[in-house]
């Protein structure tokens, strides 16, 4: 005799445990990255297809105001207003060199997958577009000094 919302029940345990193999699959994928110190030879010799104009610029800020600012800051300085509340305090943007790379492929990388494996910067592929990230970096340029 079956009881009746058992297969449901059983279905929903079985959809749920299905999906937390993902989310850790996921997860153990993430982690296995590792952002290279320095940047990467890869990242030196990935171009920015976007042109830096006026208007990329403009819209790197955009986005810059609208995602970085909170940990980042308007200035770009490291000091947002949720600095340091996921762990290590966020890039100071200024800086003539980034812990993790200041070639645009190198940026472009850390915007689009995130510091792994600490995730202290977390991976914003999936949120924003690549012309997007193109176009932050392009602003984030802006922020350093000149060489």
């Amino acid at each position: 005799m079956e009881v009746a919302g058992v297969k449901t029940t059983i279905r929903a345990a079985v959809a749920s445990a299905v999906a937390a193999l993902l989310v850790l699959v996921a997860a153990g994928a993430a982690l296995a990255q590792v952002t290279v110190v320095g940047g990467t030879p890869e990242g030196a010799k990935l171009k920015n297809p976007v042109s830096t104009s006026a208007e990329s610029v403009a819209a790197g800020r955009a986005v810059y105001r609208v995602e970085c600012v909170p940990c980042h800051g308007e200035s770009g300085d490291g000091h947002g207003k949720g600095a340091g509340s996921y762990g290590p305090r966020p890039a100071d943007l200024t800086r003539q060199a980034y812990t993790y790379g200041t070639a645009d492929g190198d940026v472009f990388d850390v915007i689009k997958n995130g510091v792994q494996p600490r995730l202290s910067m977390p991976a914003w592929g999936d949120l924003i577009s690549e012309t997007d990230m193109w176009n932050l970096v392009n602003y984030l340029r802006t922020l350093r000094p000149a060489t």
